[in-house]
């Protein structure tokens, strides 16, 4: 009777292993990857520029035989916003028996560059991760490094602890949304929609970067469901497709509003800083035209000395968000 065939386990075998590296964590950083970039920093402990809006519309006429007694002050409704840049750094190093070595996927002699590739994209998700966060603005003390503010602290409608936004300026308490993710419905993304509306005087194309959750939240709104428990529950699923298609789109890339569309962007680094449910749930609102990524060091690569134990380098960057307007932006803050 055949007890099979059993390999046997030669000496000197070489191992069978596949020339290629599978990295599974392969995140976007849609945020960094969109924002315009601005001038570069020459400042970057703290930097400004200036926000405007324009005087409530006057239509009470003058009289025709008036003279002018009194005189507007165009620049009275401006004001001035700060913000902060901040260090981001990944040190390399690679000993030197790793480094002559043949490493399947990498080649021989090969580690270090491929270590100082991977650090750089660390590095730009590093940035994602900061400027998506809900972390204030911090001056450099003792330990405490310069931050940049965060997204989640620009679109507040409470004052920021440090350089805080003026109250003319902030994002206005309509524009954020904290209902419950499940709880999510469609009106109350038209009231957010509206709120920015009102704000701005514009309907356009805006982007909405989100967690997972949220993202299905979305996807949602096409579903009706009724019933009280699992058996006598309804679900009812509107489609825009055939059915002789022989498929199921259960996705929704975009959201048509009565003020302004939405394009939907899923993403893993908002709200980096909290509880992996605020991640999941986080939702900005951004305009192309009200935010961006101003570097007073753009990425850069630097060998360092090999001081016996292998090469050395670091790659970083000094960067930070400015928010050119908060009040025209908008935010989902759902906890749960």
């Amino acid at each position: 009777m055949s007890q099979g065939t059993v390999f046997p386990n030669f000496s000197g075998l070489r191992e069978d292993l596949a020339d290629v590296i599978s990295i599974v964590d392969n995140k976007n950083t849609p945020v960094t990857s969109t924002a315009r970039k601005g001038a570069d920093i020459t400042n970057p402990g703290v930097f400004s520029w200036q926000a405007d809006e324009y005087k409530d519309p006057s239509f009470d006429g003058v009289l025709t035989n008036a003279d002018v007694a009194t005189f507007d002050d165009a620049s009275s409704t401006r004001a001035l916003l700060s913000g902060r840049a901040m260090k981001f750094r990944r040190s390399i190093k690679v000993d030197d028996f790793t480094q002559i070595s043949d490493i399947a996927g990498i080649g021989k002699n090969k580690a270090f560059a491929h270590s100082v590739s991977k650090s750089l994209v660390e590095l730009k998700r590093d940035i994602e991760s900061a400027v998506c966060s809900d972390r204030d603005s911090q001056e450099q003390a003792s330990t405490n490094p310069y931050r940049t503010r965060g997204l989640g602290s620009w679109i507040s409608n409470s004052a920021q602890t440090d350089l805080p936004v003026p109250a003319a300026f902030r994002t206005p308490a309509a524009s954020i949304n904290t209902t419950a993710t499940a709880s999510l419905i469609e009106t109350e993304v038209q009231a957010v929609l509206q709120s920015m509306y009102q704000v701005t005087g514009t309907m356009s194309s805006m982007m909405l970067v989100c967690g997972p959750e949220l993202k299905r939240a979305f996807t949602n709104f096409t579903r009706f469901a009724g019933g009280t428990d699992h058996k006598a529950g309804l679900s009812i699923r509107t489609f825009s497709q055939s059915a002789e298609s022989k498929k199921i789109v259960a996705s929704i890339d975009s959201f048509h509003g009565d003020f302004g569309v939405l394009d939907i962007v899923p993403s893993l680094f908002l709200a980096k800083d909290q509880a992996e449910a605020s991640q999941l749930r986080r939702g900005y609102v951004l305009s192309a035209d009200m935010i961006e990524l101003r570097y007073g060091r753009r990425p850069r690569f630097q060998e360092l000395e090999d001081m016996g134990g292998g090469k050395r380098a670091l790659v970083d960057a000094i960067a930070a968000l400015v928010c050119m307007n908060p009040k025209g932006l908008a935010k989902f803050a759902a906890t749960s």
